[in-house]
């Protein structure tokens, strides 16, 4: 039994030509995508590394405003006892022209407001936070639940305290740490938030409300029936230099307590740009009574 043997037909010398051309095109698109993926990776390389050092630069140029406010806040600390809105700390850097932008920045007395942590220094402290929540027209049902949170111990304020009546969390029994704690407790709306925002903090300790910067709000808070504007007229003439002198210049009857006339907490806020970036930044600053300056937080983050 034989088997002849089947050969593929022989292809021709125009369809050998073409199939080499096409193999040719193949390799050179294999070649040129490979080309295009590198150029674009190199070209995106560059652009990120320009972008890290633009970034960097404006962050470094965040760190020396911040030193700037320390500076500030020592030289001012050896040249006068009070601390009012009429010193060189108050005026800021409204835009200095920079290579390849410019920076802004200011200092805010942190004790223009009222402290939320003082809430549990005194009795006095909490008439004047219910007072300033009444002017600002928030609901003051939080208050209670809020002194229960700070606390240390579990009894339940009445008769709107909570201590451990939270569904996904336990109450902190301890001050705030930061003023957006205040989301968390019960009664607390984003509204009532956003009423005393420009008017409150949270420091690490109590601290006595400065009379020289005080918002028009919190000074309304001091007592009952004040005149706001014989105050702005009175801080505008000269700066109070001391409680006394605060009290029989507005003739007021309010009680002295946790007011004073200087500052140990300050926020520097800054911002830099540096060409398509921009960096701002917000630094709390401790200063104390050797005129020395510790930071005691910084939020540092891109616009």
């Amino acid at each position: 039994m034989s088997y002849s043997r089947i050969l593929p037909p022989r292809l021709s010398s125009s369809s050998q030509k073409g199939i080499v051309l096409l193999a040719a095109i193949l390799v050179v698109m294999v070649a040129s995508a490979i080309i295009v993926s590198i150029t674009h990776a190199e070209a995106f390389s560059i652009r990120k590394t320009s972008r890290i050092q633009v970034l960097e630069r404006a962050n470094s140029y965040a760190f020396g405003l911040e030193d700037w406010a320390r500076v500030l806040l020592i030289r001012d600390s050896k040249e006068s006892d009070t601390d009012h809105l009429a010193e060189n700390w108050a005026i800021g850097i409204p835009g200095l022209p920079i290579e390849g932008g410019f920076l802004s920045g200011f200092l805010e007395d942190e004790q223009a407001k009222f402290n939320i942590n003082n809430l549990l220094r005194s009795e006095e402290s909490v008439k004047r936070f219910q007072r300033l929540c009444d002017n600002l027209e928030v609901e003051t049902t939080f208050i209670d639940p809020l002194l229960d949170w700070m606390d240390e111990d579990f009894d339940i304020r009445y008769p709107d305290g909570a201590e451990d009546q939270y569904e996904t969390y336990r109450v902190a029994n301890r001050p705030l740490s930061d003023i957006s704690e205040l989301m968390l407790i019960k009664n607390m709306t984003a509204d009532m938030y956003q009423k005393l925002l420009p008017h409150i903090t949270t420091l690490p300790a109590p601290t006595n409300i400065n009379v020289n910067t005080l918002t028009d709000q919190v000074f309304l808070s001091l007592g009952e029936g004040l005149n706001l504007d014989q105050y702005l007229e009175e801080r505008e003439k000269e700066d109070f230099k001391d409680i006394p002198s605060f009290i029989e210049r507005l003739q007021l009857t309010i009680p002295p307590t946790d007011l004073s006339v200087s500052t140990e907490y300050f926020y520097a806020h800054g911002t830099v740009v540096q060409g398509d970036q921009s960096v701002n930044f917000n630094t709390l600053i401790h200063r104390d009574s050797n005129d020395k300056t510790m930071i005691l937080n910084r939020t540092l983050g891109r616009l």
